[in-house]
């Protein structure tokens, strides 16, 4: 059986956190490897930022139970947080995860995601 495949749609950022910034899976026993990099901009009329992924964005799963990720910022490789993001989320349609680089109760990056069977 296959591993699951996360297809990345979308992330936005509060304002005042790192507009550029690169997203890294992070596997048991390796160094973080660089998915995507890319700049969040500002939502015209709300207090944020934003980013679309292209629609063939699809990260493999390094196991057959999760995937986790890594965000930081482009420039310093500041830490913004990591997520687990599980194989039960495999055809449950559009869920989001969180990245909070200013604690459990600060504000955070969103990213939209789905999970499709490998």
């Amino acid at each position: 059986m296959a591993f699951p495949l996360c297809k990345l749609i979308d992330m936005t950022g509060a304002q005042g956190f790192p507009a550029s910034v690169a997203l890294a899976r992070v596997d048991p026993g390796q160094q973080p490897f660089q998915v995507s990099r890319f700049t969040l901009e500002a939502i015209q009329d709300v207090e944020g930022t934003f980013f679309e992924f292209d629609n063939q964005t699809f990260i493999p799963f390094g196991n057959p139970l999760q995937l986790r990720f890594k965000l930081v910022a482009a420039q310093g490789g500041r830490d913004l947080g990591e997520t687990i993001i599980g194989a039960e989320d495999v055809g449950q349609g559009e869920k989001t995860a969180q990245f909070r680089p200013a604690g459990i109760t600060g504000p955070s990056y969103q990213l939209t995601y789905k999970v499709l069977p490998g």
